[in-house]
């Protein structure tokens, strides 16, 4: 007999994961949109050249990471590793850069893949957001997707976050600085990684991000990349550093940050992050600016910068920190019918709260009212609509607050102008009293979807 299970490094999101995630992608959806950027999508798969031309044939995503496979015409197809190479590859080829005033702002978010080691919060499929802006060079470009990646964490309700940022310069400054570090390692190459070889006789850069010799003193003392920084591109990255100044954001300079892709140049970043606990949760962003990446796509020669989030790792974050607690609602009513003759008229209410945007739900299986009860706990629905023969025979309804325990009997067709004057004394309420932390308090009226102003989708 077959078994089936699913294939390593993947995984099914039921349910509240889903919401979860939907909700994550909702917040960053709506930041985005408020900065300016609107929503691309690209294929999931491009020709395999897309990938070599922009990431580069030296990272460990080409050598070692890379889905790619044989289409029946014979051309070789990948699964995209990654999102910036599909926007700037659709960006040149339909032409966008004859007909947008710069900086032209996208946002993108679905699956990517990856063949590595599955690990906390690292999957073989996995989900990123990211932004690009392309069209202008400016700190201020650069601080900016900064300050909105962190404004996106705050708005999450992570805290315990910092960003890592560096300066890996201009194609002169770089030129020198891979040619630094070859002469560097050439007489240690033996006592690192077969990896490393690879990447000392491609791009010496990558040395400093391996995961292996990393922390290996040689590596340590290698030549740093501030040493051979233009004085434009020194500038550039000190003036980058005076807006975060400006804005208090918790950075600190690492001068081994290179990123894992070769298209960056410039000003590059990572934001790590903490739960409440103090653990780290490693890197959950990544980006910086790729000023040649337009031009070796064949397009005109436009400087852009981006970043992206692992939103498994979000997700994993947010559970940890237990920062869905008051954010997850199923739906708004419950319909409850108390006994078996009402089940059509129950029916009916459900219908017409639905058809009037009101999210709602019943009991199918005229179960006890306690067992109904604890449905509507477990779906956090705001109200629970009870209907008995009585509510029946006079076309009504009784209301019951899940919140205040409170209920009153009305008739039918006040059902939907009752409920909405609640929403709305809900939401006024929420506004003055609320003090959580996008998602750390404990209010009985705040539950996500529009009730807390910091969740608003």
């Amino acid at each position: 007999m077959a078994i089936y299970h699913l294939p390593r490094g993947t995984q099914d999101f039921l349910f509240e994961r889903t919401r979860r995630l939907e909700y994550i992608e909702s917040v960053l959806r709506d930041l985005a949109e408020s900065y300016g950027y609107a929503e691309i999508r690209t294929p999931i798969f491009e020709h395999t050249e897309v990938f070599l031309r922009s990431v580069g044939e030296s990272s460990d995503i080409v050598n070692k990471e890379m889905y790619t496979f044989t289409s029946r015409g014979e051309r070789s197809l990948t699964l995209r590793p990654e999102g910036t190479a599909g926007v700037i590859r659709a960006f040149v080829e339909q032409k966008v850069y004859a007909q947008q005033d710069y900086p032209y702002k996208a946002f993108y978010v679905g699956p990517v893949f990856r063949y590595e080691r599955p690990q906390a919060g690292r999957y073989r499929q996995l989900h990123q957001f990211g932004i690009e802006s392309i069209g202008t060079r400016t700190p201020f470009i650069d601080a900016e997707i900064i300050l909105m990646a962190c404004h996106m964490l705050n708005e999450l309700g992570v805290h315990h976050y910092r960003v890592k940022i560096n300066s890996i310069g201009d194609e002169l400054s770089l030129n020198n600085y891979r040619k630094a570090l070859q002469e560097y390692f050439a007489p240690m190459i033996s006592t690192l990684c077969e990896d490393c070889h690879r990447r000392h006789e491609q791009n010496a850069l990558r040395i400093l991000d391996c995961k292996i010799d990393g922390d290996k003193e040689i590596v340590k003392n290698a030549p740093k990349i501030a040493d051979f920084l233009s004085k434009e591109s020194q500038q550039y990255f000190d003036q980058t550093l005076q807006v975060l100044n400006d804005y208090q954001v918790p950075y600190e300079v690492d001068d081994r940050l290179v990123r894992g892709l070769d298209y960056y140049t410039d000003v590059v970043f990572e934001i790590e992050a903490e739960d409440h606990e103090g653990n780290s949760f490693g890197a959950i962003c990544g980006g910086g600016r790729y000023d040649r990446l337009v031009k070796e796509f064949d397009g005109p020669e436009l400087p852009a910068a981006g970043f992206a989030f692992g939103i498994e790792r979000l997700l994993l974050l947010l559970e940890k920190d237990e920062a869905f607690n008051s954010i997850e609602r199923e739906i708004e009513t419950y319909v409850m019918p108390l006994e078996s003759t009402v089940f059509q008229y129950a029916f009916d209410v459900m219908m017409h709260l639905r058809l009037q945007g009101i999210q709602s739900d019943m009991d199918y299986g005229m179960r006890s009212i306690k067992a109904q009860f604890k449905t509507v706990d477990r779906k956090r629905a705001q109200f629970a609509i009870l209907i008995g023969t009585a509510e029946m025979e006079q076309q009504q309804v009784t209301v019951k607050s899940n919140a205040t325990k409170e209920q009153k009997t009305i008739q039918v067709d006040e059902l939907v102008p009752y409920l909405a004057e609640q929403f709305a004394a809900c939401e006024e309420e929420t506004e003055h009293e609320h003090t959580c932390d996008c998602g750390h308090g404990d209010h009985d009226c705040c539950h996500g979807e529009g009730d807390c102003h910091h969740h608003q989708h």
